[in-house]
């Protein structure tokens, strides 16, 4: 239910301004590497350059790092690259990893060079670098990516994920559940998802709570869906919020409060959510645990729609056909129906093939 805004079956337009919303999980771009630069040890000095220049390895990270930034001695960004690199070619993995990041995102002196990230971070990830194995497995599997192996990929994700690194984890939670490069497999899914929401990361939290309750990889479980939802909550995360507005607007696992469900909705929509929005704005137009308010529902499924949810593009669409809170408008209708049918969604491909047979009729 969560997980999907595509809903399965083909209902009359009107029925769907009458159902709960969905949460989604986009494939991400798989793009969370976020370089940070944690090894400023000291500032250069005679003796560090000394020992530099005669091969020490981690003196010369010390000051290629140092020059590179400016740090303790003016900025040389040709120099501090050298000293790096000869730190890196010295084995160094501290040299390594910041060379693969360094040029894995590219900087106004050192352009983006997806190759040279690849034999710097290949370096590292061998070292057991779980940044490297990581950014290494994002960088094969990125779609933009020059150096695109998706096989590779995977296999460097779990050796990070194996390492306890959350995003590897998530990301391999969301490949198995969607069948992305690997083979679908729900259970290998949770497993994944399991290890990050054990760490505490809201985003595991929030996604095994959904394999709760839908059932998807695990028994199904109002109580345990609930339990990961609100311990995501708890670290404000707006998807989790509208997965509980969802469960106590229909009574799952807890007492049935359209009145709370729309507070969960309204939290959840403040903070950005989509799914919040469409639910919040579903609410509205049908006047459940608040007064129904067709210009509030349009507001809402605008907002929603405008961010790229499929199912509040089809209610937003359907508002311009009805005429609900808004002039009729065939052709906005028709603009908002198409956006969500672009993204495969049943209702609206069904909207569309009944107004092209009405057209040649």
């Amino acid at each position: 239910m969560f997980t999907n805004r595509v809903a399965t079956g083909v209902v009359f337009l009107g029925a769907v301004l009458l159902s709960g919303g969905c949460a989604c999980l986009r494939v991400p771009r798989l793009d969370w590497v976020k370089p940070v630069w944690p090894w400023r040890e000291v500032k250069p000095d005679e003796e560090m350059r000394q020992k530099a220049e005669s091969g020490d390895a981690a003196s010369q990270y010390m000051l290629g790092f140092s020059m590179f930034y400016g740090e303790g001695v003016p900025r040389n960004t040709g120099e501090g690259l050298k000293w790096l690199r000869a730190s890196g070619e010295g084995g160094y993995l501290k040299a390594q990893t910041a060379l693969g990041l360094l040029f894995l995102k590219g900087t106004s002196e050192v352009p983006k060079d997806d190759a040279e990230a690849v034999r710097w971070l290949e370096k590292a990830a061998q070292q057991g670098s779980v940044v490297a194995q990581s950014s290494l497995g994002a960088l094969y599997l990125a779609k933009e990516s020059s150096v695109r192996e998706p096989e590779a990929g995977v296999v460097w994700l779990k050796r990070a994920a194996g390492q306890g690194d959350v995003s590897a984890q998530l990301a391999l939670g969301m490949m198995y559940g969607k069948g992305y490069v690997v083979a679908q497999n729900d259970e290998e899914s949770v497993r994944w998802y399991r290890k990050a929401a054990e760490q505490g990361h809201k985003d595991g939290q929030t996604q095994l709570g959904i394999a709760y309750y839908r059932g998807k990889g695990v028994a199904q479980s109002f109580g345990e869906a609930r339990k990961w939802f609100e311990q995501a909550v708890a670290q404000d995360d707006a998807a989790a919020m509208s997965n509980l507005g969802v469960m106590v607007g229909r009574g799952e696992g807890v007492p049935k409060d359209e009145t709370k469900a729309v507070e969960w909705f309204r939290k959840a929509a403040e903070k950005g959510n989509d799914d919040g929005q469409s639910n919040l704005g579903a609410a509205y137009y049908r006047g459940n645990g608040v007064a129904q308010d067709s210009a509030e529902a349009l507001k809402w499924f605008r907002k929603a729609a405008e961010q790229g949810h499929a199912l509040a593009q089809f209610r937003l669409g359907y508002m311009y056909v009805a005429g609900h809170g808004v002039t009729a408008d065939l052709n906005e209708a028709a603009k908002w129906i198409g956006k969500s049918a672009e993204q495969g969604n049943p209702m609206a491909l069904k909207w569309l093939r009944e107004r092209a047979g009405q057209k040649r009729e």
